[in-house]
């Protein structure tokens, strides 16, 4: 109650005043910085409390081990001690009884002899209590060194391979490795052959200097195995195993020979390179003794003078496969052309065509290898992604897909005609200055199809108007100016405004309008105008 009577100074008739509000808040502050104040420090004083309070257990159990062990140890300094010290007071009095011997004329070495066993029998006791300490440090001592020596010394296990001495390695699965590593290695021609063996270890004692590692191991195998395999080099043709030799460098010198002519004048041309025609792939590795042949017969099957047997069983003889070629890098300019564009305009009367944007070639910059053989270029190999100079700008064409007869329209024509009446017989009358067409002739109700996609302008008997004399006749614009005409129908398979594409039954032979027998009136129209049909379409 109290502290709300003070708070009632800031707050009038129970609404919280800015003033109010950052006094309490000031009031907060000051109330958690105190007692956080308070509890540091009373926290500081009870950690340093119990530091000391430790600190002086500490000093209080170290000071009584020390009053205990005291008297222990000054024991067995005084039992150590001992001997050492009669040792030096005898050797003082043995001094003394020679010099005395020796003033008297007797025999100084006796005397002092005899005085030294008469010491050590005097006191043996003392000499027995500082040995009865020294003797298990010693002890201690050798088994240390003992210990040490045999941990310092490296084990190793002497492999024998087949009877015969190897070598020393650390563990055996150097040996696992080294095997491994010889399988890997040895190249697999099909011969049937197979080749595990196993040592047999004895454990050694060795200078770390004398072991060996996985690498020389291997050698070292292989070395020991020389009568069933051996490093040489295997030649596979376009992945087709030929032969193997040891003579694995005069082999890459002879197959370089073959190249050099090609090299003749082109000494100093980095872009020029000579390679065989072939997929020539020489494999170093461990070959089986039984498959490796000399080199001249390994040269005699890459010439095919030779036979070689391939992996399908089929003999090969007769074909060189060691046929060399040029190759030279170039780089060039070319131009390009960027792939036209058609946009559909529903604004835009179906088959018009409008160019919006013209074409414009572009430049590209390409990297080709191009092969000769026998002096004469025979390939070019694209060996990157041609590097684009300048962008080429495509035609942009806008169609019209706009159908003034109605219905939907489709894809633009062809531009190349079909012939109407596949099923014909013959060609009675062809265009002529007083004759518009050509007049296909067919038996009566044979199909007429349309020559090209397009819109049907007109499907409609004539009689009557002044097309009379085509009788039944479908009209189809084609697009672009131009428009096919088909008369003398006996049916009509199609109406104004229906889309047809190239192929489509549109009609049937027959005879209507002005016609003496069944066929086909097939005219070709270009901007209104007729033309001879014969420069776009034969039977």
């Amino acid at each position: 109650m109290a502290a709300r009577k003070r708070w009632r100074r800031y707050i009038p008739d129970d609404e919280i005043s800015v003033r109010a509000f950052l006094h309490l808040i000031g009031r907060l502050f000051y109330y958690v910085g105190l007692h956080s104040e308070y509890f540091l420090l009373n926290f500081g004083r009870g950690a340093r409390a119990a530091v000391l309070a430790l600190w002086h257990g500490v000093c209080w159990m170290l000071a009584l081990g020390a009053n205990i062990l005291r008297p222990f140890f000054a024991a067995v300094w005084e039992d150590l001690r001992a001997p050492w010290r009669q040792m030096r007071s005898g050797l003082r009095n043995i001094r003394q009884v020679v010099r005395e011997e020796r003033e008297a004329g007797g025999s100084p070495a006796g005397k002092g002899l005899a005085y030294f066993f008469r010491g050590v029998l005097a006191y043996k006791h003392l000499i027995l209590h500082g040995l009865a300490y020294l003797l298990p440090a010693a002890a201690l001592g050798v088994l240390l060194v003992t210990v040490d020596g045999v941990l310092s010394s490296t084990f190793a296990l002497r492999v024998e391979f087949r009877g015969e001495f190897v070598g020393f390695i650390a563990n055996e699965s150097v040996y696992d490795a080294a095997h491994a590593d010889i399988l890997d290695r040895i190249q697999n021609v099909d011969t049937g052959e197979d080749w595990k063996a196993r040592p047999e270890y004895t454990l050694t004692i060795v200078d770390q200097a004398a072991l060996y590692s996985q690498g020389e191991l291997t050698d070292r195998i292989i070395e020991t195995s020389s009568a069933e395999f051996r490093e040489a080099t295997g030649v596979y043709v376009n992945t087709e195993f030929i032969g193997v030799t040891a003579d694995s460098a005069a082999l890459t010198q002879a197959l370089e020979a073959l190249k050099e002519p090609l090299y003749e004048g082109h000494e100093n041309d980095d872009s020029w390179r000579v390679e065989f025609q072939q997929n020539v792939e020489l494999k170093p590795g461990l070959y089986f003794t039984s498959t490796i042949i000399t080199l001249d017969d390994l040269l005699a099957r890459l010439h095919g003078t030779a036979p070689v047997e391939l992996s399908d069983g089929n003999i090969l003889v007769g074909w060189d496969m060691l046929g060399v070629q040029a190759v030279q890098n170039v780089t060039r300019t070319v131009e390009t052309a960027a792939e036209p564009q058609v946009i559909n305009d529903p604004e835009l009367e179906w088959g018009r065509e409008v160019v919006e944007q013209e074409a414009s070639p572009g430049l590209e910059e390409v990297n080709e290898d191009v092969v000769y053989i026998d002096g004469q270029e025979v390939q070019r190999i694209q060996t990157r992604e041609p590097t684009v100079l300048v962008e080429a700008v495509p035609q942009i064409t806008r169609y019209g897909t706009y159908n003034p007869y109605g219905g939907t329209a489709g894809d633009p024509a062809t531009g190349e005609f079909t012939w109407p009446v596949p099923d014909y017989k013959g060609i009675s009358r062809w265009a002529s200055r007083y004759h518009r067409g050509a007049d296909i002739t067919a038996r009566y109700g044979t199909t007429i199809v349309a020559a090209d996609n397009g819109v049907v302008e007109v499907a409609t008997d004539a009689r009557g108007t002044a097309w009379w004399t085509y009788g039944k006749f479908v009209k189809i614009d084609h697009g672009n100016g131009f428009a096919t005409v088909y008369a003398h129908c006996s049916e009509l398979l199609v109406q104004q405004g229906e889309y047809v594409v190239k192929g489509q039954p549109i009609a049937r032979v027959g005879s209507t309008g002005y016609s003496t027998g069944n066929h086909c009136h097939f005219e070709i129209q270009v901007n209104g105008q007729w033309t001879d049909t014969r420069r776009y379409v034969m039977p």
